[in-house]
């Protein structure tokens, strides 16, 4: 009886609900919004790439922009919203939910803010865009590593060696560390806004980014050593 109860949830949680559902219409709800609001106002040639002064040295068409922001904007989300239904580790997804939701909502807010960004210098407003994101990128990291250390074993989200997806302690006290270095890598990049110049903010960018992946993967290696010594 138990095994049929739980063959019935998991059913209903293979299905897509409604928070994947809201999410989704969110999005799309705010990339015809912004298309509404400021298509008509953008030239037939939008910037779509800065360099590290901050400057832009790239453009496409009009049209490849929207479309470039409907296929980040929207498809990237869903994405997040469809893995855990393929992740053959799906049932832990439970473990962590309330963390799920919050990094599929940060994440899709984070995107529409730096296209809002995008248009807006587009439309000439004087912003330091460049400056903008990488705070914005700050704020990000924050968020997403003060509660990573809930994130459980799964094959989609989080620090996935293979040495922490073999053990669950290894996992655990990889999260941990790759929590703090996230919410410090965060902190730095954000403060870099304030403090240093534009080129030397990419720089630190580049730089929190690596190292905050780089060093719990090399601690997850030297957890499964010394398990095995």
């Amino acid at each position: 009886m138990t095994n049929v109860n739980d063959n019935v949830n998991e059913t209903k949680k293979a299905a897509w609900s409604k928070l994947d559902w809201l999410l989704l219409g969110t999005n799309v709800l705010l990339l015809v919004i912004m298309y509404l609001v400021f298509n008509n106002q953008l030239p037939d040639e939008v910037a779509s790439h800065y360099n590290v002064h901050g400057e832009a040295d790239r453009t496409m068409v009009k049209w490849s922009f929207w479309l470039m922001y409907a296929g980040v904007g929207i498809a990237l989300p869903s994405f997040l919203s469809a893995m855990r239904y393929i992740d053959p580790r799906k049932k832990n997804y439970s473990r962590f939910e309330d963390y799920y939701n919050l990094m599929r909502w940060t994440i899709s807010l984070f995107l529409h803010a730096v296209f809002l960004l995008l248009i807006l210098d587009n439309l000439g407003h004087n912003l330091p865009t460049l400056k903008l994101v990488i705070g914005a990128l700050g704020i990000l990291w924050i968020i997403i590593g003060n509660r990573m250390g809930q994130v459980r074993s799964n094959f989609f989200i989080g620090i996935r060696t293979p040495w922490a997806l073999m053990s669950e302690s290894n996992w655990r006290s990889t999260h941990r560390l790759g929590g703090r270095l996230w919410v410090l890598a965060g902190v730095i990049m954000f403060a870099s806004v304030w403090f240093v110049p534009s080129t030397w903010a990419t720089g630190i960018l580049l730089a929190c980014t690596i190292s905050s992946s780089i060093v719990p993967t090399l601690y997850s290696y030297v957890l499964y050593r010394r398990a095995k010594a």
